[in-house]
C-alpha cells in the first residue's frame, strides 16, 4: 500500500514539474543582431556625415573660377554621400531585423542581407574609398585630398567594411 502511495505521489510530483516547465516561457533564442550593431552603424554614419560636412565646407571656400578643384571636392562629397546612403540601408535592415517579431520574417531579412546586401555593400564601399583615394593620386599637391584619402580609409576600410564582414559572418550562421 505504501508503494502505491509513493508511486501516486511521485507521479503527481512529476506531472506538477512537467506542468510548471511547460508553463514557463522558453528561453528566447539569442538575437542574431542587436542594438549594439545599430549603434555601431550609427556611429560610422555620423562620422561619415561629419566628413561630408567638412568636404562641403571646404568646397564652399574654393574660388568660384577653380572648376577643377570644385569638381574634385564635389567628387569626394558625392562618393561620401553614396557610401553614407548605402550604410543607411544596411542600418535600416539591421534595425528592422532587431525588432522583427516573426522569426520567419526576421530570417527572410537576414537572408536578404547575407545573400545580397552585405556582399554588394562591401564591394560598393571599397569602390567609394578607392574613388576618394584617387583624388589624392590625381592632386598630389593638395594635402586636403591626402587627408580625405586617409579619413576614407579609416572610416570605410577600417571601420565600415570590417563591420559588414562581421554581419555577413553572423548572418551566415543561419545556415543549417
Amino acid at each position: 500500500m505504501q508503494i502505491m502511495k509513493d508511486r501516486i505521489a511521485a507521479s503527481a510530483a512529476s506531472r506538477f514539474v512537467l506542468l510548471v516547465a511547460l508553463a514557463l516561457p522558453l528561453p528566447a533564442r539569442a538575437a542574431l543582431l542587436d542594438e549594439r550593431d545599430t549603434s555601431r552603424l550609427a556611429d560610422i554614419n555620423e562620422a561619415i556625415q561629419s566628413f561630408e560636412s567638412n568636404v562641403s565646407a571646404s568646397l564652399h571656400d574654393l574660388p568660384q573660377n577653380d572648376v577643377e578643384q570644385i569638381e574634385a571636392y564635389s567628387y569626394v562629397g558625392l562618393n561620401l554621400e553614396a557610401a553614407h546612403e548605402r550604410l543607411n540601408t544596411v542600418f535600416m535592415l539591421v534595425a528592422v531585423s532587431v525588432y522583427m517579431e516573426s522569426p520567419s520574417d526576421q530570417l527572410l531579412i537576414l537572408n536578404v542581407m547575407h545573400e545580397q546586401l552585405l556582399p554588394q555593400s562591401k564591394s560598393y564601399l571599397i569602390g567609394k574609398a578607392d574613388a576618394i583615394a584617387s583624388m589624392a593620386a590625381t592632386h598630389p599637391a593638395n594635402k586636403a585630398f591626402v587627408t580625405y584619402r586617409d579619413r576614407a580609409i579609416a572610416l570605410l576600410m577600417d571601420r565600415a567594411i570590417p563591420l559588414l564582414d562581421e554581419l555577413y559572418r553572423r548572418t551566415g550562421d543561419l545556415r543549417p
